[in-house]
């Protein structure tokens, strides 16, 4: 039984080409380097602060509720029934967990600073999961090289190609 794998059947974290072209009296290189590691991490990082993005607004929302109701604010206003409507999605989880004490018209709202709370243990979990599952550790890398010629034409002019590939 082989252990020798296709360069299709590995995970390619590095893939490096270099062509050369040559022509009577004139030679050009070109080197590309496609580094797919990196561009995981760079996936993984807007991934990162699109949930930090979507945590922040969250949190100024509940913010807001939370003062709206210490502060005792008209609850016929357009702002707070568009604060009380939006945030009481997310609140609505945690109503009825505690009691909420009042005093004066104000209301210290407990449930709220709950939710915050939950929510932001909650995406920090997931920030903490998702690199864990989409991470690929190895200790083993291998490099291919393969180089291609192509005869040139009447001219004498050719192509030498070489390709790197390191996969882990």
């Amino acid at each position: 039984m082989s252990n020798i794998q296709s360069t299709s059947e590995l995970s390619v974290d590095r893939r490096e080409e270099t062509v050369v072209t040559q022509q009577p009296g004139y030679a050009a290189t070109e080197q590309v380097t496609r580094d797919v590691a990196a561009e995981r991490r760079m996936g993984l990082f807007q991934l990162t602060r699109i949930l930090m993005t979507v945590l922040g607004v969250l949190e100024i929302l509940l913010g807001i509720r939370f003062v709206l109701h210490l502060i005792a604010a008209n609850a016929a206003s357009g702002f707070t029934q568009f604060i009380y409507g939006v945030s009481g999605l997310f609140v609505a989880p945690f109503s009825g967990l505690v009691g909420t004490p009042t005093a004066g018209g104000t209301t210290f709202e407990v449930t709220t600073l709950i939710a915050m709370a939950v929510y932001a243990l909650l995406f920090w979990i997931i920030l903490r999961i998702i690199p864990i599952v989409v991470d690929r550790p190895s200790a083993r890398t291998v490099t291919r090289s393969t180089r291609e010629q192509t005869p040139g034409s009447a001219g004498g002019v050719g192509t030498d190609r070489t390709i790197r590939t390191i996969s882990s």
